[in-house]
Order: structure tokens, then sequence, then C-alpha cells
């Protein structure tokens, strides 16, 4: 196995098992072997469980940012707003409740003496936040929204539900409340459309 693929062996591992469970239950013997590598290559690349952390996150960043992934935030249409609750909805139901968002389970386990861990899921949830302030300020731009619209209000609105959402479906096993606020806010975000003349 190349260096180079090692090292991404080590964070795609890393990943899964921070996301199935947390970063604190989660152990670095735990991640080699899942990964087949060892504590050597561990020290090389990573020197510590934090630079693995953080190596972690930066892999997730790019594999949303680039559309690697089932859920995302490529919002360019409004079929595809009404299409991206559903998405983390259809994907809880593929992994059986047992996930929520990955950067947010990693987040969640950062403490405040994790400054540099802190700011790699802030600068993930910047950017994602980015990308629907980017979509509603399109739409309002072009006329589509009422005047009153806030588009980042709008996107900070969105996120709030889809991570809450994601967070209940997985402690209920099932997804009922994710989509009952999905609806809602669907339905809230039709009223705030302008009609058709």
């Amino acid at each position: 196995m190349a260096k180079s693929d090692t090292r991404l062996k080590m964070i795609q591992t890393a990943a899964d098992l921070f996301h199935r469970q947390g970063v604190n239950a989660t152990s670095v013997d735990q991640i080699l072997a899942k990964s087949g590598t060892g504590k050597s290559q561990f020290s090389h690349y990573f020197k510590t469980k934090n630079g693995l952390i953080q190596a972690s996150l930066k892999y997730l960043h790019e594999i949303v940012r680039e559309g690697k992934t089932p859920t995302g935030y490529n919002v360019k249409t409004w079929k595809d707003m009404e299409q991206w609750f559903q998405k983390y909805i259809d994907f809880q139901k593929s992994v059986d409740f047992e996930r929520s968002c990955p950067i947010g389970t990693i987040g969640n386990d950062i403490s405040s003496g994790q400054p540099y861990l802190r700011r790699e899921v802030i600068a993930f949830f910047e950017w994602g936040r980015g990308q629907l302030v980017q979509f509603f300020g399109d739409r309002k731009t072009a006329g589509e929204l009422i005047p009153e619209a806030d588009p980042e209000a709008l996107a900070d609105f969105c996120i709030s539900i889809m991570e809450g959402g994601m967070l209940l479906t997985k402690m209920q096993g099932n997804t009922h409340m994710f989509e009952n606020a999905a609806k809602q806010a669907l339905a809230h975000l039709k009223s705030l459309r302008k009609k058709k003349t």
C-alpha cells in the first residue's frame, strides 16, 4: 500500500468510527486495527489523536463540498431545496438510524481546550450556511422571495432543523419528528415565495 493510500485509509476509517460512535468512544487502537495500519504510521502522519481528528474533519468537509456524499449543500433550485431535507432523512433510514451528522457528532465531543478542532467544525458549518445563504439570496434577487425574507436567517433555520432532526432521528430510531419539522419548514419557505402572476 502506498504511503498516501495508507494515510487516506487511516483517515477514512477514523472518520467512519468517529461518525458511528463519536470521538471519545473511539480509540487509536480501534482505528489502527480496523484500517490494518500500525502505530509507527499513525505517529508519522498524525502524531496525536487530535491530529487524526483534524485530518478527518478536513476529509469530511472535502467530500461534502465535492458532492461525494448522499447528502450535501448543492441547492440551486426550489426543487433542490424541497429535496434537501429528504436526502438527510433518507440517509438516516439507509443506516438504520444509527448515525447523525458526522461533523456534528465529532463536534459534540470537542472540548473548549481544542480550539483548532472547533475551528474546523465551525468552518464546515459556515461553508454550509454560506451555500444556503447564496441560494436564498439568489432567489430573492430573482424576485422569487418577498422583500422581508432574510437569506441568512433562512439558512440558519434550515441548518438548525436538519441538525436537530438528525440527532432526534438517531435518538428515537425513527424519522417521525424530523419529517414533521421538514414539512413545516418547507411550508414556511413556500409562504415566503412570491405568488406567480
